[in-house]
């Protein structure tokens, strides 16, 4: 009789503490969004059908419609940012160039954290790094073009004085262009 009441006690603990696993189809947009996360900002996938944020092993390119597969996990316990849900990637279903002149929008913030670090901290606070005199890597996820026109305002954003909603065309998979600030 105890090996039975044993059995069924592990039996039910094992059955709650499953968690649930589909496999889904999601589409992603051709651009990231901004995110103010808990302690800092990011930049995270966007989907119109999804929670989803982040990928481990999938590659993302701007400027390109996807359609992957995945496995969504339903979490036993929501996390304390909101999260309810794990991805992991299966394969990509399909993955279509959107045109270049497609304008779309992303708020640019020269600082990561919602606090001042000290000096010996400040390079992690710093979201976006020139790689010349017109173009900067934002929040290590993708190139943007500055041109002359910006350049100006643009430098007040990079040294975190201030914040602003840009405009922006695709230029390649990893690079985009500021057209309005």
């Amino acid at each position: 009789m105890k090996l039975i009441l044993s059995s069924i006690l592990v039996f039910l603990f094992v059955s709650t503490s499953a968690q649930e696993v589909k496999k889904k189809i999601i589409t992603l947009e051709p651009q990231m969004s901004f995110q103010n996360y808990e302690h800092f900002k990011r930049l995270t996938l966007s989907s119109p059908d999804s929670p989803i944020e982040f990928l481990s092993g999938f590659e993302f390119d701007w400027g390109y419609n996807y359609q992957i597969k995945v496995n969504e996990t339903k979490l036993n316990e929501m996390l304390s940012d909101g999260t309810q849900f794990e991805y992991e990637f299966v394969k990509i279903i399909s993955k279509t160039k959107v045109q270049d002149s497609i304008q779309f929008r992303l708020v640019l913030d020269g600082k990561r954290y919602y606090y001042e670090l000290d000096s010996s901290e400040q390079e992690m606070n710093t979201t976006l790094k020139p790689i010349n005199d017109s173009t900067y890597v934002y929040m290590e996820e993708v190139e943007i073009e500055v041109t002359d026109k910006f350049r100006q305002k643009f430098e007040t954003i990079v040294a975190g004085k201030t914040k602003s909603i840009g405009h922006f065309i695709f230029v390649n998979h990893k690079r985009i262009r500021l057209v309005k600030l």
